[in-house]
């Protein structure tokens, strides 16, 4: 007899947060609409955006699902400090790095 496991099919902001940090190996705060409380879909990928890309392509290629509730997305570099400009993913990591480790 096979268990039956429970998937979650709608997820908090929490939980797509942390999927992000687990998935893309950076920091995210997503800022709800006022008043909005709905339920979010769950950040599901099979593996991490490319270190080509930039931020702005990350975001409109994976949180295209998000638009109708999250009003706006602050990206982390590791030392905290919010992102102000397009990086490229493969920076955006690498501070996470320089932040842990020291400048290489």
């Amino acid at each position: 007899m096979r268990a039956l496991v429970k998937v979650r099919s709608v997820a908090s902001l929490h939980d797509v947060e942390t999927a992000i940090f687990e998935k893309e190996g950076f920091r995210v705060r997503l800022v709800p609409f006022e008043g909005r409380k709905a339920a979010l879909p769950p950040y599901r990928f099979d593996y991490m955006a490319s270190n080509k890309w930039k931020i702005s392509d990350w975001k409109n290629a994976r949180l295209a699902a998000y638009v109708p509730f999250i009003k706006t997305i602050e990206v982390f570099r590791g030392d905290g400090s919010t992102v102000k400009s397009d990086l490229r993913l493969g920076n955006l990591r690498d501070s996470y790095f320089d932040a842990y480790y020291g400048e290489a």
